[in-house]
């Protein structure tokens, strides 16, 4: 998908980067953050028997004392920005996002430009603490709620997507006389909701967390950074055409289900759809299992083999979405092409994708530097590390093609860098006939302009052309690529930004 987000800085102060492969520097892995020593007991015999001879062991060492808590720093924005130095007009190099807690000095860098204090912290940068975006108090009531934090394999949470008539959101669990003035469409709600449980395809919410005690009793929940909502307040509106919610926590009252979004807002989920993650998951590469390989995309698929009178033969059914390593040959029989696999059998050509070696190595390939290579017209990704392929899948790019980007769904062909990284971000449109809200998409990386690679939840169509103009990955290839490509998002940070040494991606036909 290539879209607005709603991120306004989304690629604050970095540039959109073509790739001149002369000028490529090696990426720099950034470092990970420090965690406190754990404290190690020796045996029981190292101890020794006390000596009631020996007065009170005065020259002997006591036992070191437990480490003492690194101190916090907590974020309570959607984006609460780390700066690469003390100062509003430095560079900003990534967020924290709203529940993350992170170590930090214990005492303030500085105060200037800010009242709470600029705290450095862990690995590196600058935080502000202002009331907006971050507290040194880990019990802050948008902390206390916003605590669950996202996954980094598959999908980061719970997603649920909106179905007609679109659901509101609620600013605290409403009693049964709101939601009657809120949804005169409630009983309809209810009763469709039914009907949908019954669908075979249904995905069941998470089982319900205890409610908060913050928020019960009909509370107001509080919003996140400077969002302010009235004591009175009920509603928060209603969910746009095809929006898409991330769930912290769901909760029952009143006889419904209600889910606790990353935007502290409360979803009836009788209006929604819960997610059911794609199945996808790409191969690891190695001297083992290494390209070609092909990628079963037919349920009808088997394998063949040559019979006696030269035609083929079926041997056995393959599972959808089944990675077959190749064998480098493949016949023609009855009008249709056969890929040989590395155990000797044939797939039909018509049945799979494959998954190639490029054919030239590009001037970059060197050594261990790693970079991406996506095919638009194979549907297919492959990273490499050097000229080593480590990580094959498919996906899905623009819906138009090889057509011009400009204008167009296409995607945009070239080599760029990866400057940014969002564990989650949200994407919305508001073009007429297309639009669409989909809140935080997961672990998506811009490398030029609007264009990135990222997770899609909403669909499950990989393999084929139809995004707005991103490449399109299923969730758990989209954590595991987000996890290997520079720059590096440090734990508990929400979003990196760098000027360079990003991974490389090319893309073209």
């Amino acid at each position: 998908m290539r879209a607005k987000t709603t991120l306004a800085a989304a690629i604050v102060g970095v540039s959109s980067f073509a790739v001149d492969s002369k000028s490529l520097e090696r990426p720099v892995p950034l470092s990970a953050a420090v965690s406190a020593s754990p404290i190690v007991q020796p045996p029981a015999d190292d101890w020794g028997v006390l000596d009631d001879k020996v007065e009170e062991h005065a020259d002997e060492e006591p036992p070191p004392a437990p480490p003492t808590p690194k101190s916090m720093i907590v974020s309570i924005a959607r984006e609460t920005w780390i700066f690469s130095e003390p100062s509003w007009k430095s560079r900003r190099i990534g967020y924290l996002r709203a529940g993350a807690v992170v170590p930090r000095q214990d005492k303030a860098a500085t105060y200037r430009g800010c009242k709470g204090g600029w705290y450095s912290i862990e690995p590196r940068g600058f935080v502000c603490n202002k009331p907006t975006a971050a507290t040194l108090d880990p019990e802050h009531a948008v902390a206390a709620l916003s605590g669950r934090r996202p996954s980094l394999d598959g999908l980061p949470y719970t997603y649920a997507m909106s179905r007609f008539p679109m659901p509101p959101l609620y600013a605290r669990l409403p009693s049964e006389v709101q939601q009657s003035s809120t949804e005169p469409d409630r009983g309809y709600k209810l009763r469709a909701h039914a009907r949908v449980q019954k669908d075979p395809d249904y995905v069941a919410p998470p089982p319900p967390d205890p409610i908060p005690e913050l928020i019960a009793d009909g509370r107001l929940i509080p919003g996140v950074g400077d969002a302010v909502r009235g004591e009175g307040t009920v509603s928060l509106g209603q969910a746009r055409v095809r929006s898409g919610f991330a769930l912290l926590a769901t909760y029952d009252h009143a006889g419904r289900r209600f889910g606790l979004t990353t935007d502290l807002a409360l979803l009836p989920l009788d209006g929604t759809r819960i997610v059911r993650p794609s199945s996808l998951r790409g191969v690891r590469l190695s001297d083992e299992l290494t390209l070609p390989v092909a990628i079963v995309m037919s349920a009808e698929a088997r394998t063949w083999s040559v019979h006696p009178s030269g035609g083929m033969m079926v041997d056995r059914a393959i599972a959808w979405r089944a990675f077959v390593p190749l064998a480098q040959g493949s016949r023609h029989a009855g009008g249709l092409k056969y890929y040989e696999t590395a155990d000797g059998s044939y797939v039909r050509a018509d049945q799979v994708i494959r998954i190639d070696r490029f054919n030239e190595a590009p001037a970059w390939a060197k050594g261990t530097r790693k970079w991406i290579d996506v095919s638009i017209l194979r549907q297919t990704l492959v990273a490499y590390e050097g000229e080593r392929p480590v990580y094959a899948t498919i996906v899905a790019t623009g819906a138009d093609g090889i057509a011009d980007h400009e204008d167009t769904k296409a995607t945009i062909q070239g080599t760029f860098l990866i400057h940014t990284k969002h564990v989650t971000v949200t994407m919305d449109n508001d073009e007429q006939g297309e639009e669409f809200d989909l809140r935080d998409v997961p672990f998506v990386q811009y490398f030029t302009d609007g264009y990135a690679l990222h997770g899609a939840y909403w669909h499950d169509d990989f393999g084929r052309p139809r995004s707005h103009g991103c490449v399109n990955l299923a969730p758990s290839d989209a954590a595991w690529l987000f996890g290997w490509t520079d720059p590096q998002v440090p734990p508990a940070w929400h979003a990196a930004l760098s000027l360079r040494g990003g991974t490389i991606v090319h893309i073209h036909p």
